[in-house]
């Protein structure tokens, strides 16, 4: 579908792109048939209207062509008319033109065509200087910036280029094909322009079936040429509507995409949820007959041989560790998205001291504290975590444990090399190397399901477990 859509979108945008350079030379050539109100050749108009004096920017301060320390001390002399005067080759002309304001001294106009006309304040030398010496205003009139002129009749060349916009002088120093200033078109003819008012050009263009609007404007532009934005007349409503109706097909398409990988999650969670409740059910008839069984034998426990005394002590740890099984099972299933139970542990330090010893690993903790915690996903987690440790990591490995703020943080540490970076790696279920993934996976899970969450930090590699252990929030009892 959204190759269907983007092969759509650009053959359609191919077609339109196409025909463009025809219609545009039709009416350039339809246009020429016609008389211009003007005709202007480009090299006299820079002659007589150097760059610097039409584009706005000259009117602007202009501090970042000369180096800030010396028009620093520049405008300080100035203030004064006394030194220390900037000696930098860079600020020749602001300094002779400060000096000769500041001693009254006359510059030729012959000082002007050479400088750079424009002051570092912003504006033309010759108007500045004119504000001093009005009388010599009309030999240096020709060194002022067209802006500081008064302004000239429309129908002169000073009268246009007054009028004309940013973009439009912007295009004519960069000597566009086309300018469009008010309602008059500049077409560009060789190294003359020859300017068309809106009665001449408007008929060539709508017999071309094309449409014209300033770049300033945030429409869609086929083509930009000069400071015109070129449209073919028909392309707008059928292209825009080509582009709504493929954008809505994609959005649906997207949202029935989106809707169906859903449901599948859904019926597949289903599907695992309904075997796992059949598990726990069918496993509670053998397990309750094993617990029977084993009742039995603790009763005529003095009558076993003792060689099998170390036997029976492991027959009675795993029927209680099934036995809880099954029972923390049911609760997780039966308790949805919801944290699972909690149960109180007067002392975290003493309850993990155990689980430590029994599994012969360093234990590094805080000050003690109460907690109320899921006891037998929280063991069957940290156990977990502690065997991958042993069996896959490198030895020594330790747990260090603190409770800060309703919050038991348990990191498993051991001295291999593994970081954050291959979290998302080892994570994986199957995937993994030396079968990792899976037991992660479910840790994971269940630390989840307990309202923590499991991150892995490193080198040295260290499972950070942490869990909620409140035991005055009573919300997930």
């Amino acid at each position: 579908m959204f190759l269907l859509t983007f092969l759509l979108s650009v053959s359609s945008f191919a077609m339109a792109e196409a025909s463009f350079p025809e219609q545009l030379n039709a009416f350039r050539a339809s246009l020429m048939e016609e008389n211009p109100v003007a005709s202007y050749e480009l090299n006299a108009i820079h002659s007589e209207y150097p760059k610097a004096l039409l584009v706005p920017d000259s009117l602007l301060p202009q501090s970042a062509s000369y180096p800030l320390k010396d028009l620093k001390r520049l405008y300080q002399a100035s203030e004064k008319c006394q030194g220390p005067w900037p000696v930098s080759p860079l600020v020749t002309d602001p300094l002779v033109f400060t000096r000769a304001l500041c001693f009254n001294t006359r510059l030729p106009p012959v000082w002007f065509s050479r400088s750079n006309l424009i002051h570092p304040g912003g504006g033309s030398y010759a108007a500045k200087f004119v504000e001093k010496y009005p009388d010599v205003r009309e030999d240096l009139l020709r060194f002022f910036h067209i802006k500081e002129r008064l302004l000239s009749p429309p129908d002169t060349l000073l009268g246009r280029l007054q009028r004309m916009s940013e973009n439009g002088i912007n295009a004519l120093n960069g000597g566009a094909e086309f300018i469009l200033s008010g309602d008059e078109l500049w077409v560009r003819q060789g190294s003359d322009y020859e300017i068309f008012a809106a009665e001449e050009w408007l008929a060539p263009l709508e017999h071309a079936d094309l449409l014209v609007a300033p770049t300033g404007s945030e429409n869609y532009c086929l083509s930009r040429i000069g400071n015109v934005c070129w449209n073919i007349e028909r392309a707008p409503s059928y292209w825009s509507q080509l582009v709504l109706g493929l954008g809505a097909i994609n959005l649906v398409w997207f949202g029935v995409w989106v809707f169906n990988r859903w449901a599948i999650k859904r019926r597949l969670m289903q599907e695992r949820m309904l075997v796992l409740q059949i598990l726990t059910h069918e496993l509670r008839t053998p397990i309750a007959s094993l617990s029977m069984t084993v009742e039995g034998f603790r009763r005529k426990f003095d009558s076993l041989p003792e060689p099998l005394y170390d036997e029976f002590r492991r027959l009675c740890e795993d029927s209680m560790r099934l036995k809880q099984l099954a029972e923390a099972s049911k609760d997780y299933l039966q308790s949805n998205q919801q944290q699972l139970y909690r149960e109180h542990i007067p002392s975290y330090v003493e309850w993990l001291s155990f689980i430590c010893e029994e599994r012969e690993v360093e234990l590094m903790a805080g000050e003690d504290a109460e907690i109320a915690v899921n006891v037998y996903w929280l063991t069957t987690s940290l156990d977990n975590l502690i065997s991958n440790a042993k069996k896959y990591g490198v030895t020594p490995v330790k747990v260090i444990a603190e409770v800060n703020g309703g919050l038991l943080t348990i990191k498993v540490q051991d001295q291999g090399q593994l970081s954050a970076k291959d979290w998302k790696t080892i994570r994986k279920p199957f995937v993994s190397e030396k079968g990792l993934g899976l037991g992660l996976t479910i840790v994971e899970s269940m630390i989840d399901r307990m309202g923590g969450r499991l991150t892995l930090v490193g080198p040295p590699t260290t499972f950070i477990l942490e869990i909620p252990c409140d035991p005055n929030d009573t919300a997930a009892r």
